[in-house]
């Protein structure tokens, strides 16, 4: 893997995350704009935003390490952080 494909993929994964980010601002409100009082559905509607930005997050994690494996088996030097 070369790094304008790592770049590609933090930007797919942070592109996911900010679309998260608008969903959940947009879920925070009724039809009309109204905040949503629900306390249970607030914390359902967390629990899945926390949930799809985990996903992202792994995503960045594991195409990190294919990276350095990649490396690894180019290079016998690589210090891997």
């Amino acid at each position: 893997m070369d790094t304008k494909l790592l770049s590609q993929t933090y930007f797919l994964a942070t592109w996911r995350m900010h679309y998260a980010a608008t969903s959940l601002y947009e879920s925070l409100h009724d039809e009309v704009g109204n905040p949503r009082t629900d306390a249970e559905r607030l914390h359902n509607t967390i629990r899945k935003y926390k949930r799809d930005i985990d996903v992202e997050f792994d995503m960045i994690r594991a195409v990190l390490l294919e990276y350095y494996d990649d490396l690894e088996q180019g290079e016998d030097d690589v210090n891997i952080p």
